[in-house]
C-alpha cells in the first residue's frame, strides 16, 4: 500500500507553524491533487481540517481553490472556534464552584490542549470536554455539575450535558472505570500521577493538567485505545512536544520506565518518526535505536504510517506489550468481552436484548473487525 498524496500533504500541514521547508512540500503535493474534495473530506476525518485551512493560507494556495472548496474549509475552521469558545466559557463556569469547593480535577486531551499548545482554537475541533477527577471525588462533581444544570447520560453515567456541550468524565487515568484489568497497564496507583499534576491559571481560574511525560504517555495510550484512527491525536503530541527540550526527553524516557510504559513510548517514537519525519535529539534517537520492532509490530504500525487505522486486534496486543502473560490474557478477554452494562454502551439500541444475545452479538462484532 503506498501513501497517498492526501496523506503526504497531511502530514506536512500538521504542524503549528510549518516552516517554508514544509510549505514548499504542501505546494508540490497539492499541484498533483486531482479531487480536491477528497483531500477535505479526509482532513475532516482525521480531525485537520483547520490545519488544512491555515497553511494552505500560508503557502498562498488558498486562493487557487475553487469557492466551494475554499468556503468549506471556511466554513469548518470557524465553526470550530465557535464551539470551541463555547466549550472554553463554559468550562470556566465549571471550575469556579469546584476551587471553590476544592474538588480536584484535571483537564484532559483537547481542553487541556487548547489551553496548552493550541493558541490558535480553530486548529483542534473537540467534541466534548475530558475531565479526570478521584473516585472518591466524584459524587462531590457530578452534584456540582447537575446543580448548575447539567443533565446525566442514563447509558452513559459519567457523561455529562448542557446545550452543546458535553462532559466526559473519568474516574480512572486510563480508563479503568469502564475495563477494571487496564489498572494493571501502568505500575503505581493513579493516585500517584494525580498528584504530579501541574497548576496553571487559565483566564485567571486555577486548573489542573497532566504534567508533560504523563500527558505524553497518556495521549499515546489514548491514540491507541482508538486505534490511532484520527491524525488530531497524533499531531497532538506532535504539537505538545515541538519545544521541549533535551531534559523533557529524559524526562519523558524515566517516567515511562517508572510507570511500564517503555513500549507506548517506542510504538509512538515509531509513529511520529514515520509518519511526520519527526527529528529526535541524538541521545533520544540513540535510545530509541536500542528497540527494534518485531515483524507484527512493524506490520500493524505502518497501516498507520500508510493512512490507515490499525486493526482492533492490533491495538490490543500493543497496549498491553510488555505485562505478563496472565495479566495480558485478563486485558485482552475483558476488553473483548466486558461487562454487561458496558455492552449496553456499546450497542447503544440492545435495551430488550438478554446477556446472552448480547454476548453473541459481540461475538459477531468481532468476527467482523479481526481483519488485517
Amino acid at each position: 500500500m503506498m501513501i497517498s498524496n492526501e496523506h503526504k500533504i497531511l502530514a506536512c500541514v500538521g504542524r503549528l507553524e510549518p516552516d517554508e521547508n514544509y510549505l514548499q512540500k504542501i505546494r508540490g503535493y497539492m499541484s498533483t491533487v486531482i479531487d480536491t474534495s477528497r483531500l477535505i473530506d479526509i482532513a475532516v476525518k482525521e480531525g485537520l481540517a483547520g490545519f488544512l485551512y491555515k497553511s494552505l493560507l500560508k503557502a498562498g494556495l488558498l486562493e487557487t481553490l475553487n469557492p466551494h472548496h475554499k468556503q468549506r474549509l471556511y466554513t469548518t475552521y470557524y465553526l470550530t472556534i465557535r464551539h470551541n469558545l463555547k466549550l472554553i466559557h463554559a468550562l470556566n463556569e465549571i471550575l469556579k464552584p469546584l476551587n471553590e469547593k476544592k474538588i480536584q480535577v484535571i483537564l484532559m486531551q483537547g481542553i487541556s490542549l487548547l489551553q496548552l499548545v493550541y493558541r490558535d482554537i480553530g486548529l483542534r475541533p473537540m467534541n466534548d470536554m475530558d475531565l479526570w477527577v478521584l473516585p472518591n471525588n466524584y459524587p462531590d462533581l457530578a452534584d456540582c455539575l447537575v446543580g448548575q444544570g447539567f443533565k446525566c447520560n442514563s447509558l452513559y453515567p459519567q457523561t455529562f450535558n448542557k446545550g452543546e456541550v458535553m462532559l466526559d468524565v473519568h474516574t480512572h487515568f486510563l480508563w479503568a472505570d469502564r475495563i477494571k484489568s487496564r489498572d494493571v497497564l501502568i505500575k503505581i496507583g493513579q493516585e500517584e500521577i494525580f498528584k504530579s499534576a501541574q497548576l496553571i491559571n487559565v483566564e485567571n481560574t486555577a486548573a489542573l493538567f497532566l504534567n508533560p511525560s504523563d500527558q505524553f504517555l497518556y495521549l499515546s495510550l489514548h491514540a491507541l485505545k482508538h486505534n490511532l484512527e484520527r491524525l488530531i491525536w497524533l499531531v497532538d503530541i506532535i504539537s505538545l512536544i515541538t519545544k521541549w527540550e533535551l531534559s523533557d526527553w529524559k524526562a519523558l524516557i524515566m517516567r515511562a520506565e517508572e510507570l511500564w510504559q517503555q513500549a507506548t513510548l517506542f510504538y509512538m517514537l515509531y509513529i511520529l518518526t514515520n509518519i511526520f519525519k519527526l527529528r529526535l535529539p541524538y541521545e533520544i534517537s540513540s535510545y530509541l535505536d536500542g528497540w527494534k520492532p518485531n515483524i507484527f509490530e512493524r506490520r500493524v504500525l505502518n497501516r498507520r504510517v500508510k493512512g490507515s487505522p490499525i486493526p482492533t486486534w492490533g491495538q490490543l496486543v500493543l497496549i498491553s506489550a510488555g505485562k505478563g502473560i496472565g495479566e495480558r490474557i485478563s486485558f485482552v478477554k475483558e476488553t473483548l468481552f466486558p461487562r454487561p452494562k458496558i455492552l449496553r454502551q456499546v450497542f447503544s439500541n440492545s435495551s430488550n436484548l438478554g446477556n446472552g444475545q448480547l454476548y453473541w452479538k459481540r461475538v459477531l462484532q468481532i468476527l467482523g473487525s479481526f481483519k488485517y
